[in-house]
């Protein structure tokens, strides 16, 4: 699903990243894990085409988003890539629904029908009831519910995750741990996931562990 090569990047005369290579199956949870400033979220940034590395490779089912020019890199990451960060980013003038819609309208969906998979959608993380309620009615977990459920929108090969819990409570955290193994096992979801959550990470399938740029284990 994921093969990264040689991958470094540097941020002025600081190497934050060198020469990581990684690989991950379709459907595996792969956590990375390490103290600040170990490059981890430098590393999924780049994965998801946030960022560009300084050399290496990536590609992501065969492909290689490496080159593509912004337009075409816009689509590569709205069709395969879903992004779920510790603070949910979602539109405060929107509600619940139209936030999980967006993604779809953007890719060219009709209204009709991208309303119909985003109810879904909610529905399958537990948030059928709270539809048409705007974030700043909604708790910590159920935004980060949304985060999730727009993040599936458009079928994406992968779910990358930055700190997903790190801004919920204990309770609300085992919610979200759950989810994301639910969600595996009712849409073969692979997912990346950066966390400092060690619950979160002893549950993935895999713990990478990253040290001043570079994995260690």
């Amino acid at each position: 699903m994921i093969e990264v090569k040689g991958i470094c990047k540097s941020f002025g005369d600081l190497e934050v990243l060198h020469g990581v290579d990684m690989s991950i199956s379709r459907g595996e949870i792969v956590s990375i894990v390490g103290a600040s400033g170990a490059g981890k979220s430098t590393l999924l940034q780049i994965i998801g085409t946030l960022m560009s590395a300084d050399s290496g490779s990536i590609t992501i089912e065969g492909i290689s988003p490496i080159g593509l020019d912004d337009e075409a890199l816009s689509r590569f990451r709205n069709r395969h890539i879903g992004f779920v960060f510790q603070f949910h980013h979602l539109l405060e003038e929107f509600s619940a629904v139209e936030n999980v819609m967006m993604p779809m309208l953007i890719l060219g969906e009709g209204r009709k029908r991208a309303r119909t998979r985003a109810l879904e959608l909610l529905d399958m993380v537990g948030m059928s009831h709270r539809t048409e309620h705007r974030p700043s009615a909604l708790s910590g977990g159920e935004q980060q519910r949304v985060a999730i459920a727009r993040a599936l929108a458009n079928n994406p090969s992968v779910l990358l995750a930055d700190e997903p819990t790190g801004n919920l409570d204990t309770a609300t955290r085992d919610e979200i741990q759950r989810l994301f193994f639910s969600l595996r096992e009712r849409l073969g979801t692979t997912l990346l996931i950066v966390t400092h959550d060690m619950a979160l990470a002893d549950m993935s399938d895999r713990k990478i562990v990253m040290r001043d740029g570079r994995i260690i284990r």
